[in-house]
C-alpha cells in the first residue's frame, strides 16, 4: 500500500505541456488542460540547465520539483520531448550552418553540400529540420529557399511570418479546390434563404480594407430599435474537411502587415465571393436583434439570407455622415443619413449600457505606419479612434453576445471567447502600489478574488485628466489575463459578460467559422453530427489562441522594423516621449510622434537602480527618480535594423507621473555601444 502511494505521488509530479524558451536560455511550460494537478499554477519555470534539447513550441514531459524559482513559480526539468513544435525556420547561412533568426532557438543546424539549395555564406534562408539536436548529436537541416542577402521589408516579413508559423502561398490542393468556388452567387444558393436585399445594409471598415465580412443596418421601432448584423456566409463555401478548410484552420487568423495582409482564406473567397462588396448579391448569416429604449435585447433571430450592401464606407466617411460635417458627402449618402442618426442613438445607448454593467474600454493607441510609393516609412502615428469605430464595435459585440447566449441556451459546446479575472496576487500588488499614490483599486475589506470590472472603471474615472492616468491604464492592462478561446464558458471579465463568442469575422478568424457551423447545426441547416473543426473544439480553441498570439507578434515585429528604419533617419534629433517600461537593463520610452519605442540603456545612467514594486528607477547623478509614465525628452542615439532596436539618450524629465518627484537634466555622456548580447547580460 505504501509503495502504491509513493508511485502515485511520483506520477503526479510528471506533467505534459508546451514549452516556451527565453533567449537567455530558461523556459516555461504551459501545462496541458487538466494537467495542473494539485497546483493552481498552469506554467512551470524550467532552468536553462534543465531544458535538455527542447526547443520553443515543443510538447514536453516534465518532472516538477519542490523548489521554487525566485518569482515563486514552481520549477521543473524536461525529461522527454513528446512532439516537436518547429519543423522549419528562418536564419542566416554561414556556409556550413544555418543560425536561426529566432533567438529562442539556441542551436545551429548543420547543412550538407547537397542540401544547401545553392545558398552562399551570408544568405538569409528558410531551412527545414532533418534531425533535431540531442545530447548525442548535432541537428541537421536542408535549405529550402534563399531569400537574399539584404534585410529589406519584404525579406523581413517573410522571416517573421515563417518564424511564427504563417505562410503566404496557398498549397496546390487549395488552388485546385478553388476552381469549384463560383465567382458570383448562384440562383440555386438562394433557396431556403431569407431575401433581405431591400434592407439598406452598409459596410464600414478601415480605408485600406479589402475583405468586408460584416454589414449593418438600423431601424427605429415602436419598442426601440431593430439592428441587422449580416455576416459573410463563409461556411457555405468553405466545407468542413476540405483542403481550404484545413489550410484556413492551420492559419487560424489573417495577419495584417503595414504594406499588405496575409489572409486566412484565399483571395477569391476573402476578397471575392464571400466579401460583402456593395451592389452585389451576397450570402450572409444574419443576427436580427430587437432592442428596447434602454438597450436590452427583447428579440433575436438568426437566419441565412441573401443581401445587397448599399455602400462601402470607411470610418472617416461614416464619421462625417454621423456629424453631417462634409457637404460633398450629403448628396452621395443622403439616402442613409436618417438611418445613421438611428445608428448613433442605438450605439450611444449600448455604450452607456456596457459602462453600467462595468465593461472596460482601455482605448489604447494602435500604431499606423504610413508608407511612401517606394514602401519606405514616412510617419508612424496613433490610429485615430472615432465614434464610428465605437459604433461598429458595439454592434459587433451585441451580435457576438446574442449568438453566444443562443448557443449556450442550446447546451452546445462552442469556442467561447473568455477573459478570466486577474490573478489575486497581481491585484494585491497593484492595489498596494496604487494605494501608496492615493488611488486604491480595492474597496475597504474587499478581497482580491472579489474584483469586478467596475472597480477598474471607478479607478480610471478617479485618475482621469491627471498625469498619472496613462500609467494607471497601463498597469491595469498589465494586471489583466489574456483573452483566449475555450470550450469552457468562464465569462469575459473585460466586457463584464457571462457569455461571449466570436461570430462576426469568419473571413479572418477561424473560431468565427466554427461558430457559424454550430449555429447552422442548431438551426437545422447543417447535420448535427458534421465535424465543425479538423481537431475538435477543445484542440481548435488552443490552436486558434496560439495562432492569434503569433499573429499579434508578427504585426508587432513588423511595426518595430519600420519604426527602426524610420528612426535611423533621425539620429541626433530630440523627441518627446513617455516612459513605457522599466527593466534591469534600461528604460523604455515610447515617442509621441513618430510612434516608436526605444531604450535608454542602464549603462548610460550613473548609479542606475531599479525598484520594480514602485515602478521607479533611481539615478545617482544627477540625483533623480524616473517613473513609469513620466513624460521625457530623449535624443535618438543609435539604431540596429537587424535587431529592431533604437537607443535613446535621456535629455530631461518634462513631467513626472508621480506628484512631487525630482526632475533632472541629463547632459550628454560618452559611453560605449553595447551589442545585443551584452545588453541582455546587463
Amino acid at each position: 500500500m505504501k509503495h502504491g502511494k509513493r508511485l502515485r505521488t511520483f506520477r503526479s509530479e510528471e506533467r505534459a505541456g508546451i514549452i516556451s524558451v527565453h533567449p537567455r536560455g530558461f523556459g516555461f511550460v504551459q501545462l496541458d488542460s487538466g494537467q495542473t494537478g494539485n497546483s493552481s499554477e498552469s506554467d512551470i519555470f524550467i532552468p536553462a540547465s534543465c531544458l535538455g534539447s527542447a526547443m520553443p513550441g515543443d510538447r514536453v514531459l516534465i518532472r516538477i520539483h519542490q523548489r521554487r524559482h525566485r518569482g515563486n513559480k514552481r520549477e521543473g526539468s524536461v525529461i522527454k520531448i513528446l512532439e516537436r513544435g518547429i519543423k522549419e525556420f528562418a536564419g542566416f547561412f554561414n556556409g556550413t550552418y544555418v543560425i536561426p533568426r529566432d533567438e529562442r532557438i539556441v542551436y545551429w543546424f548543420f547543412v550538407s553540400r547537397e542540401n544547401n539549395c545553392g545558398a552562399k555564406s551570408g544568405d538569409i534562408v528558410i531551412a527545414r529540420i532533418l534531425s533535431y539536436p540531442s545530447q548525442s548529436g548535432q541537428g541537421e537541416a536542408e535549405i529550402t529557399q534563399v531569400l537574399g542577402t539584404e534585410l529589406n521589408a519584404e525579406v523581413e516579413s517573410k522571416l517573421v511570418l515563417r518564424q511564427y508559423g504563417f505562410k503566404e502561398e496557398f498549397p496546390q490542393s487549395v488552388k485546385s479546390e478553388l476552381r469549384r468556388i463560383p465567382e458570383r452567387v448562384l440562383p440555386k444558393d438562394l433557396s431556403h434563404r431569407r431575401d433581405i436585399r431591400e434592407i439598406p445594409l452598409v459596410t464600414i471598415d478601415p480605408e485600406d480594407a479589402r475583405d468586408f465580412d460584416d454589414a449593418v443596418a438600423v431601424k427605429k421601432t415602436n419598442a426601440g430599435f431593430k439592428l441587422w448584423v449580416a455576416i459573410a456566409d463563409v461556411s457555405h463555401y468553405v466545407k468542413s474537411g476540405g483542403a481550404i478548410d484545413e489550410e484556413s484552420y492551420a492559419r487560424a487568423t489573417s495577419v495584417y502587415l503595414p504594406d499588405r495582409a496575409v489572409p486566412m482564406l484565399p483571395e477569391p473567397i476573402s476578397a471575392g465571393i464571400a466579401s460583402l462588396v456593395p451592389n452585389e448579391d451576397r450570402l450572409a448569416m444574419v443576427a436580427d436583434l430587437g432592442f428596447d429604449q434602454q438597450g436590452n435585447i427583447i428579440s433575436r433571430e438568426f437566419y441565412p439570407a441573401v443581401i445587397r450592401s448599399r455602400f462601402r464606407l470607411n470610418y472617416n466617411e461614416a464619421q462625417q455622415i454621423l456629424d453631417r460635417s462634409e457637404p460633398l458627402l450629403h448628396k452621395k449618402y443622403q439616402s442613409i443619413e436618417g438611418m445613421f442618426s438611428q445608428m448613433r442613438k442605438l450605439a450611444e445607448i449600448l455604450c452607456k449600457r456596457r459602462r453600467q454593467r462595468g465593461g472596460l474600454d482601455f482605448d489604447l493607441p494602435e500604431a499606423k505606419v504610413k508608407l511612401d510609393e517606394n514602401g519606405e516609412p514616412i510617419d508612424i502615428y496613433a490610429y485615430p479612434r472615432l465614434f464610428s469605430h465605437r459604433m461598429i464595435e458595439e454592434f459587433m459585440l451585441a451580435a457576438n453576445q446574442a449568438v453566444a447566449e443562443f448557443l449556450f441556451g442550446k447546451k452546445l459546446v462552442f469556442p467561447c471567447r473568455i477573459h478570466e479575472p486577474p490573478e489575486s496576487k497581481k491585484i494585491l500588488e497593484l492595489n498596494q502600489f496604487l494605494t501608496s499614490l492615493g488611488f486604491p483599486l480595492l474597496r475597504k475589506n474587499q478581497m482580491p478574488d472579489q474584483i469586478h470590472p467596475r472597480d477598474f472603471q471607478r479607478l480610471f474615472d478617479a485618475v482621469a485628466g491627471k498625469p498619472i492616468s496613462g500609467l494607471v491604464s497601463y498597469l491595469g492592462l498589465r494586471a489583466m489575463m489574456q483573452a483566449k478561446y475555450s470550450p469552457d464558458n468562464l465569462g469575459h471579465f473585460g466586457l463584464a459578460l457571462s457569455q461571449y463568442c466570436h461570430f462576426t469575422s469568419p473571413i479572418r478568424r477561424y473560431p468565427d467559422l466554427i461558430t457559424h457551423r454550430l449555429l447552422k447545426q442548431s438551426l437545422g441547416i447543417l447535420p448535427a453530427n458534421q465535424p465543425v473543426a479538423p481537431e475538435g473544439i477543445e484542440r481548435a480553441c488552443e490552436h486558434c489562441s496560439d495562432m492569434e498570439r503569433n499573429a499579434v507578434e508578427v504585426e508587432r515585429e513588423m511595426v518595430k522594423f519600420y519604426q527602426t528604419k524610420l528612426m535611423s533617419r533621425h539620429i541626433g534629433e530630440e523627441f518627446k516621449g513617455i516612459v513605457s517600461g522599466l527593466t534591469e537593463f534600461g528604460i523604455f520610452v515610447e515617442l509621441e510622434r513618430p510612434m516608436a519605442e526605444g531604450l535608454i540603456p542602464a549603462s548610460a545612467l550613473a548609479g542606475f537602480s531599479l525598484n520594480e514594486k514602485a515602478h521607479t528607477v533611481s539615478v545617482k547623478f544627477p540625483r533623480s527618480e524616473i517613473h513609469l509614465g513620466d513624460h521625457v525628452l530623449v535624443k535618438v542615439q543609435a539604431t540596429n535594423q537587424e535587431r529592431k532596436e533604437i537607443d535613446f539618450q535621456l535629455v530631461r524629465i518634462i513631467q513626472s507621473a508621480f506628484p512631487g518627484a525630482t526632475r533632472a537634466y541629463f547632459p550628454a555622456q560618452k559611453r560605449k555601444q553595447h551589442t545585443g548580447k551584452e545588453r541582455r547580460r546587463q
